[in-house]
C-alpha cells in the first residue's frame, strides 16, 4: 500500500508513527486483542521541504499481549535507511489498542478495520495490510 501524506512534522514522525486522532470513515471497530494478533506493514511516501521521504511501520502483535514496533524511514536526499526497532506490550480498550514501550514511553491508538476485512487494520486513520 502506498499513500502519499501531507508532511506535516506534527501529524506524523519517523519517530512516533501515525498520531491518535485520525480514523477516516468507513471503517468497523471490533474488538479483542485476537483479532489484533499478527504482523501488519504500513508504507507512505512523505514530501517534506527540499526531500521526499518513505516511511514504513510495521507492528507484531503477539496473543500474549507482546508486540513490537519497527519503523524504517529512507530519504531521498540522504539515501540511507534508518531503522528503530521497539518492544512493547498491549491491551485492548474499547476501540483502542493503548501501547506500552520498553521504558515506559505510552501510546494509545484508535483501530478498526476497513470493509470489514480481518486483513485490513486501521490505526489511527492508517490503513496497514497484514502480512502473510
Amino acid at each position: 500500500m502506498l499513500a502519499a501524506c501531507s508532511g506535516d512534522p506534527v501529524a506524523n514522525t519517523p519517530e512516533t508513527g501515525p498520531i491518535p486522532g485520525r480514523n477516516p470513515g468507513g471503517t468497523s471497530s471490533s474488538s479483542g486483542s485476537s483479532t489484533l494478533v499478527g504482523t501488519w506493514r504500513v508504507k507512505l511516501v512523505v514530501e517534506v521541504p527540499g526531500d521526499v521521504q518513505t516511511w514504513i511501520t510495521t507492528w507484531r502483535f503477539n496473543a500474549d499481549g507482546s508486540c513490537h514496533q519497527t519503523m524504517v524511514t529512507e530519504s531521498l536526499a540522504e539515501g540511507t535507511p534508518r531503522t528503530r526497532d521497539r518492544d512493547c506490550s498491549f491491551s485492548v480498550n474499547g476501540s483502542n489498542v493503548d501501547i506500552t514501550f520498553i521504558g515506559g514511553e505510552m501510546l494509545s491508538l484508535e483501530y478498526s478495520f476497513a470493509g470489514f476485512s480481518p486483513n485490513r487494520l486501521v490505526l489511527d486513520g492508517f490503513e496497514y495490510q497484514r502480512l502473510a
